[in-house]
């Protein structure tokens, strides 16, 4: 198995805020009543991994203090049969506080998927390999009309960085083959031209956003990172029933 990783960043708000209406969020839409924070540091999560995630149920985000302009989520576990995916909460939590909330679900090694929100509106939305959950080869038609606009980003990146280079990082691979016509009878990009090692796409796009730095984005492969994150100023919360 590959790996996965949903967070969500929020938008100039700050990690208080965005503590409060995840767990209101949490309340409203799953039914959760306690919430609890967890002491975590960068010398006892592994201890303290081991000891709630897996034994004790219910669902599980470190919400980090605020990088430059974001504060991020990340899912770290959901223990309760009933729970939400945490991406299922984006546009809910840009509502809520009134900003951008940006999601992606890394799924399997194989697919990057994101979405953005501005105030409770779907502003874009993005699937590195739209054919891959498909069981029949999509038409041109359905394809386009799952494409990304990626000038959404547009009031969010950097002064000195520009849509068109993000979307150039975000059509590497499976949209380059489709606007090269170079999709095979299965949908599926016809030269090994077109492999994309998604990972690195996903810490790519984040750096480039500048979401953590402009030279690092800790949060595709997040427990491999841990420690850059200065766990001590993170908040660990538990909602359970």
């Amino acid at each position: 198995m590959g790996l996965f990783s949903t967070v969500i960043h929020v938008y100039k708000s700050s990690q208080q805020d965005v503590v409060l209406e995840l767990s209101n969020e949490l309340k409203l839409s799953c039914g959760f009543s306690k919430f609890k924070r967890i002491d975590i540091n960068n010398v006892n999560y592994k201890e303290i991994f081991g000891s709630y995630f897996y034994i004790q149920p219910g669902v599980y985000y470190l919400i980090t203090d605020i990088k430059g302009l974001w504060t991020t989520v990340i899912e770290l576990n959901l223990n309760d049969e009933n729970a939400s995916y945490l991406y299922e909460f984006t546009n809910k939590l840009s509502k809520r506080l009134n900003t951008y909330a940006l999601s992606f679900h890394f799924h399997d090694d194989d697919v990057l998927l994101y979405n953005l929100e501005k105030d409770g509106e779907s502003l874009d939305g993005y699937n590195s390999d739209y054919q891959y959950f498909l069981t029949e080869p999509a038409d041109k038609e359905e394809i386009l009309s799952q494409r990304h606009t990626p000038e959404a980003f547009e009031a969010l990146i950097p002064l000195d960085k520009n849509i068109g280079t993000l979307n150039a990082i975000l059509n590497e691979g499976y949209w380059d083959a489709f606007d090269n016509n170079d999709l095979d009878e299965e949908g599926i990009p016809n030269d090994e031209k077109y492999y994309i090692d998604e990972q690195e796409r996903f810490v790519r796009v984040g750096k480039y956003i500048e979401i953590f730095s402009k030279d690092d984005y800790p949060f595709a492969d997040w427990y491999s990172n841990l420690s850059k994150l200065n766990l001590e100023n993170c908040y660990l919360l538990r909602a359970s029933r």
